[in-house]
């Protein structure tokens, strides 16, 4: 390990059930990029990954994936959440990630000055990283940024300038303000082919709001200073599906006082698609995923809730602290921790 503090954590969340198909593969490509781009840009950094509710019929992440010899000057750190606690919660029967409560878990723990919730299949641009490496992140403020979705096939046996490449070259929709944009299969989303045939444009029901923040896909990338993180005390420990708690946050950080910076492009994230119906996506996905969940018995925040958050935060002009005990991210319990030193490929 680095004996400098990180300047920015990387906080995600997993466990080895392959949820959203070819899991590890998807993880392994996150795992490999970050770090890379760490190195090459020498970004004192640390990927805080909290192991919720491991199964034990199966290998630990720390011995699932393949880690490099020396990770410097990204240190990897697994904390886990082990099936007794999370047999506390509701629904723990249904939902055996409560992915919000796990972020929470990694943001209490984080070390750096700054903390990127993200999640376990993002790539990120190479202009993100660098515009990282510079250090000219400021308290006060929440970063967002543009997802570009990619297919599940991206491939992890090329170097990742060519990947980056291929990953311009084969998104399948834009989650920017307010809007997702479907593009047809196949066209370069490059900024000479801003002309690309749209085939959809999504005003999702939670994005109408007077509030004009950058709330879509915003769980995959809200960037702030720490002690913003804790002001609003994280994301909202609801004991239900984590869809439209990111949004909350953001809602809420910004009634705390972090003013929200759009990164334009060229700096965005890219996200590797999962199988439809483990994940939100408005084309295809949406349906499915609410079908499996209803179907499940699995709570979760409706949008008239979620509005009603929103319009009381707007009216008061008031940030809603959701987690009124101290103790929000387990704050209070000893988990385990593994360092990940690195092993040979």
């Amino acid at each position: 390990m680095t004996t400098i503090s990180p300047y920015i954590s990387f906080v995600v969340t997993s466990r080895n059930d392959d949820h959203g198909c070819d899991l590890l593969r998807r993880m392994q490509l996150f795992v490999d990029s970050l770090i890379d781009q760490c190195k090459r840009n020498n970004l004192q950094s640390e990927i805080v990954l909290v192991e919720w509710n491991p199964p034990s019929d199966r290998p630990r992440l720390s011995e699932a994936l393949v880690w490099p010899t020396d990770p410097t000057p990204c240190d990897v750190r697994i904390i886990e959440v082990p099936a007794e606690i999370h047999r506390c919660y509701n629904h723990s029967d249904k939902l055996p990630l409560f992915q919000m409560i796990a972020k929470n878990v990694g943001i209490q723990r984080a070390q750096g000055q700054f903390i990127l919730a993200t999640n376990i299949d993002i790539l990120f641009s190479d202009e993100l990283i660098e515009f990282l490496a510079e250090k000219l992140l400021k308290k006060g403020k929440m970063y967002r940024v543009d997802r570009y979705d990619v297919p599940s096939t991206v491939p992890n046996d090329m170097p990742f300038g060519a990947l980056q490449i291929w990953c311009q070259n084969n998104t399948v929709r834009l989650n920017r303000n307010r809007e997702t944009i479907v593009f047809n299969k196949g066209i370069a989303l490059t900024p000479k082919k801003k002309k690309a045939s749209i085939l959809k444009k999504m005003l999702n029901a939670f994005f109408q709001t007077e509030l004009p923040l950058h709330t879509n896909a915003c769980g995959d990338f809200t960037l702030m200073a720490k002690d913003d993180w804790m002001a609003v005390r994280g994301y909202a420990e609801f004991e239900m599906f984590s869809f439209k708690i990111d949004g909350l946050l953001c809602c809420a950080a910004h009634y705390a006082g972090a003013k929200e910076i759009l990164l334009e492009d060229p700096m965005r994230i890219y996200h590797i698609e999962h199988s439809p119906g483990s994940g939100w996506t408005p084309d295809r996905g949406a349906e499915l995923m609410k079908e499996r969940i209803t179907k499940a018995g699995i709570p979760q925040l409706s949008s008239d809730q979620y509005q009603t958050f929103i319009k009381q935060m707007q009216r008061e002009k008031k940030a809603i602290v959701f987690n009124k005990d101290e103790d929000w991210g387990l704050a209070n319990e000893t988990l385990n921790e593994t360092i990940i030193k690195g092993k040979q490929c």
